[in-house]
């Protein structure tokens, strides 16, 4: 649990910058974490380090990225949840697809400025991890889901009917905590129909915000499509532009400084953890 490398904040912005972000007069500093990095398997105790790294930088973090497979699903769920009341972006690796001559996919991921996800490792975001990345109201990467595994050997001495009342209720909690976080139920029932020794991969094309934030965010900043999202993209690489071009950069420029904004001054109005 540590500040993800290479994000701080210019501090020569202008003060319009600052009060559109922090009305109340909270300033950033030079030592302030912008964006945080989860790596590593979840453990009891997790929760706390997060918890502690955010109250220390509120309410400038904006977000997490996190990484690695696996771990303690009970604390993944507190964590989504303190995402999710703080309105923080959750990132993780975007796996590229590149079929091998077994027809099977691989998963490989482009460079990056953490040293434990450099290319050539398997850096992914699955399991607990997934459970986590929920929690975010931008999600941006790609999420492996399957059903919970347990290696508790109390749990293998169970009879089969005590197992399944113990697993089933497992299940309870995992689902009431994807409604929560507003998961589409087909996707639930997808992670809960697959194995724990299998994986189903899921990105962000599929579920980037919960709907009632996307809705609330529409409200405050005006709609936009997925179709406009490309177009900035298209357009901010472009040299000269045309006139009706540019009005249209324009545009999905002032609606996304909005939404940035929007968080921002959000997050400065919440007490810290």
């Amino acid at each position: 649990m540590r500040c993800t490398s290479g994000r701080q904040y210019n501090l020569k912005q202008n003060d319009e910058w600052f009060i559109r972000r922090w009305p109340s007069g909270v300033r950033p500093t030079r030592n302030t974490c912008a964006e945080g990095f989860i790596y590593g398997e979840i453990v009891k105790g997790d929760y706390d380090k997060v918890v502690d790294l955010y109250r220390e930088n509120h309410p400038f973090i904006y977000g997490f990225s996190i990484a690695s497979p696996g771990g303690d699903v009970a604390e993944a769920m507190k964590i989504g949840r303190l995402f999710k009341r703080y309105l923080l972006n959750v990132s993780s690796p975007l796996h590229m697809k590149e079929r091998t001559k077994g027809g099977e996919f691989e998963y490989s991921l482009p460079p990056t400025n953490e040293p434990e996800c450099d290319i050539g490792h398997y850096c992914v975001c699955a399991s607990a991890r997934a459970i986590i990345w929920f929690g975010g109201v931008e999600r941006f990467g790609t999420v492996g889901l399957h059903r919970p595994r347990t290696d508790d050997p109390l749990f293998r001495a169970l009879a089969p009917n005590q197992a399944a009342e113990v697993y089933t209720r497992v299940l309870a909690e995992i689902r009431r905590y994807l409604d929560e976080m507003e998961v589409p139920k087909p996707l639930i029932e997808t992670m809960v129909a697959t194995s724990s020794a299998d994986i189903k991969w899921v990105d962000h094309d599929d579920l980037r915000r919960p709907p009632s934030l996307a809705e609330w965010e529409d409200a405050n900043c005006g709609s936009s499509s997925e179709k406009d999202d490309k177009l900035l993209s298209i357009l901010s690489r472009k040299g000269k532009l045309s006139h009706d071009e540019q009005i249209a950069r324009d545009r999905l420029e002032n609606r996304k400084q909005c939404l940035i904004e929007l968080l921002f001054k959000h997050r400065d109005r919440l007490n810290p953890p």
